[in-house]
């Protein structure tokens, strides 16, 4: 049987994660003196309200290899045959893809392949989707790698955020240019895609930039979630809009998991898509 391990950043509910009996690796966030789990969706809120009022600068850190290992060694100790896929963060990102492959190489004569899943944030989470159902529909392991690749160039974020102070703190964009960019009132589009953060346009005003997020969607759509960073103020206007353009209705509102939005900042709200592939 195929069994997977995610990291926490790909954001899968807890009971999805039981349903499909995957195993998720946390990530930690680092606020001052404190040290949060990434954790599931139900556990975020507690950061979340902690990190808007702190002085800290929040950072974050990826899980050891033994904490892969840990993982790995659960799962055999239920299923001694399984075949093993661990799915991480892009390493553009996190370095979470090294600790995953000395865990998965060390495990000698089984099957366990760490591999970079070139996601962030809710893409993870649609990358798993798409894996779980293909599993589901009883693909080999062996078809299932091969196919890794087509899913990931059919995956794509794009997101507004609120302001660009996480960003600049973070090191993502220049001093300069986020306060120009907040002064003025600029909402910089950003692209999270294969592996490669990008900033695909810079408009004024958060309606403009929804609009153009919208308008550079994949022609045919195999799935689609609008997302958000703790606050959903902004994701009405996303709706309508995706409405008004696309006739889509009732579209799914993730959150994103907090080490997303230590780096890109509360508020920020976005689309993930999965064209057909």
């Amino acid at each position: 049987m195929i069994r997977l391990i995610v990291d926490s950043t790909f954001g899968i509910s807890r009971k999805y994660a039981e349903e499909n009996k995957i195993e998720v690796v946390r990530l930690k966030m680092i606020l001052g003196e404190e040290i949060y789990e990434e954790g599931f969706e139900d556990t975020w809120a507690d950061f979340y309200e902690k990190m808007k009022t702190s002085k800290y600068f929040p950072t974050t850190s990826q899980p050891s290899p033994q904490d892969f290992m840990d993982a790995i060694n659960k799962i055999y100790s239920e299923d001694p045959d399984a075949e093993i896929l661990i799915l991480t963060i892009s390493n553009a990102l996190s370095g979470t893809i090294n600790s995953a492959t000395i865990a998965a190489n060390s495990f000698e004569g089984k099957r366990v392949v760490a591999h970079d899943s070139r996601q962030a944030a809710t893409c993870g989470r649609m990358m798993t989707e798409e894996v779980v159902d293909h599993i589901k529909a009883g693909i080999s392991f062996d078809d299932l790698l091969e196919l890794l690749p087509k899913i990931e160039k059919s995956l794509a974020i794009q997101f507004v955020p609120d302001s660009m102070d996480a960003l600049k703190r973070g090191g993502r964009i220049g001093t300069l240019g986020a306060t120009l960019a907040n002064i003025l009132k600029i909402k910089p589009l950003f692209k999270f895609a294969d592996g490669k953060l990008s900033i695909t346009k810079k408009v004024l005003g958060l309606t403009k930039a929804i609009t153009d997020a919208i308008s550079l969607l994949p022609k045919k759509l195999k799935k689609i979630y609008i997302c958000y960073i703790y606050d959903k103020v902004n994701v009405p206007k996303i709706a309508e809009k995706l409405k008004q353009m696309l006739g889509l209705e009732n579209i799914e509102e993730v959150g994103l998991e907090p080490v997303f939005g230590v780096h890109v900042g509360i508020g920020a709200i976005g689309i993930a898509s999965l064209a057909e592939y």
